[in-house]
């Protein structure tokens, strides 16, 4: 797909070309029912907890998360269905033609974000769930305006993307706080975020005269306390990992605070039914991977995008409580300038192999690449385990899968969501040919 020659190939933080561009569309934006989600981890199983409790049949729950898994139209759904192609094409080249013809230098993440607007506006939905692109207070989603949020989401924060958003925890949630402007009166917070995070969150919510609720800190109860249904237990998380449970917890409370608010009117059977449903693919994804198109043969595999520190933590704390200390398989690829010690050091051990890969290109985001699987594997070797492998690609990848197979040894993909989006491409391709 092309894109438009004068946007900006990479992360430039800012809302002065998005509000330009926008306005040329007369600010679709400015007629949005929005609630905005931001944080370092779990900002997108919020989000998918959120549309799938919202949606009916009688309304139009628009849906805007990054990064895309398959199809860059997946970033983009309503009621969980993407974008159709052609109406994707659409939007995007005549917002290609006014970014060209007034040079704004919009980046893609601007041209993407102001395409989900223009379509969720164009299509009359009654909530838009919108995640963060990267930090909050300059991201280009901000550029909605505070009386049209009707609750902000955070989510836990951790350290990531520091060249960007601060090297402190504290810089980080001032930059994630940042959602909460001017006219935002209802925000939650995810408790289990650390005190100084806590704080800063609450200054600012103080500050914009907003209400803040601060989530139950414990991850390990499976229960959740609301105002309007009372004590909610689950046997069985919507998505696995415990830590869900203190996502859930912000998608609950953010919607907690609108049927209070008599915005919404859902009952506790309907939210418990709706969360049955609940998929975010890529998130440790039970996945049987179809790596035959032929013979339709699948491999079990473990799908997860942990491409951060704290994201890392929660892998293995899953890894370890399903697979205790059995050897372990591991395809990993990584995006170039990530801190491998706090990725790959709660992974890895001298018992487990890991085979490292590189993913292809990312459609609509060139500036991203992975690094160069020869350096990952020298510093996994140095540091980890001997029982390295380089494989170029994904392709080559999947004769060891298959190995892997006879002698059952778990294989867990991940280290990037862009590796985990090009094996499930890879697995609608030999299911459908």
């Amino acid at each position: 797909m092309k894109y438009a020659r004068k946007a900006v190939m990479n992360i430039n933080l800012g809302l002065s070309r998005v509000t330009k561009l926008l306005n040329y569309l007369e600010n679709p934006h400015e007629r949005l029912n929005v609630l905005h989600v931001a944080g370092t981890n779990g900002k997108g199983s919020v989000c998918t907890y959120l549309t799938s409790i919202l949606q009916d049949n009688s309304n139009q729950v628009g849906k805007f998360t990054t990064p895309h898994l398959i199809d860059v139209t997946d970033s983009i759904t309503i009621n969980n269905k993407p974008i159709s192609l052609n109406v994707y094409k659409s939007i995007r080249n005549n917002l290609e033609k006014i970014n060209d013809r007034h040079e704004l230098n919009c980046t893609e993440f601007e041209l993407l974000t102001c395409t989900a607007f223009q379509y969720f506006h164009k299509v009359n939905c009654q909530w838009c769930v919108i995640e963060v692109g990267l930090g909050g207070r300059l991201d280009a989603t901000n550029v909605i305006p505070g009386d049209r949020k009707v609750s902000c989401g955070i989510t836990k924060i951790s350290l990531d993307h520091e060249t960007f958003l601060g090297d402190t925890l504290v810089k980080i949630a001032q930059e994630k706080a940042g959602i909460v402007t001017k006219g935002v009166r209802y925000a939650v917070l995810d408790g289990s975020n650390e005190q100084s995070v806590i704080e800063t969150v609450k200054d600012k919510c103080r500050e914009m005269d907003c209400e803040l609720t601060v989530t139950d800190a414990d991850c390990v109860t499976n229960h959740i306390d609301t105002e309007s249904w009372g004590r909610l237990v689950f046997e069985k998380l919507p998505l696995n990992g415990h830590y869900q449970i203190c996502n859930l917890r912000v998608a609950l409370a953010m919607l907690d605070g609108m049927q209070q608010r008599k915005m919404i009117d859902i009952s506790t059977e309907t939210i418990m039914e709706r969360l049955q449903g609940v998929e975010w693919p890529g998130r440790l994804q039970n996945l049987n991977f179809c790596y035959d198109p032929i013979q339709k043969s699948t491999i079990p595999v473990l799908l997860d995008g942990a491409h951060n520190g704290s994201a890392a933590i929660e892998l293995a704390k899953f890894l370890r409580n399903q697979f205790g200390g059995q050897p372990l398989t591991f395809i990993i690829s990584v995006t170039s300038g990530k801190d491998l010690k706090s990725l790959l050091g709660p992974l890895l051990r001298p018992r487990d192999r890991v085979i490292v890969t590189e993913y292809g290109p990312v459609d609509g985001m060139p500036w991203i690449s992975p690094m160069a699987a020869s350096e990952l594997s020298l510093h996994i070797k140095e540091n980890y385990t001997s029982k390295v492998e380089v494989r170029d690609n994904l392709h080559d990848v999947v004769p060891f899968i298959m190995e892997e197979q006879q002698t059952r040894t778990p294989v867990i993909i991940c280290g990037s969501l862009y590796l985990c989006g090009e094996v499930l491409r890879l697995h609608q391709k030999n299911l459908h040919q």
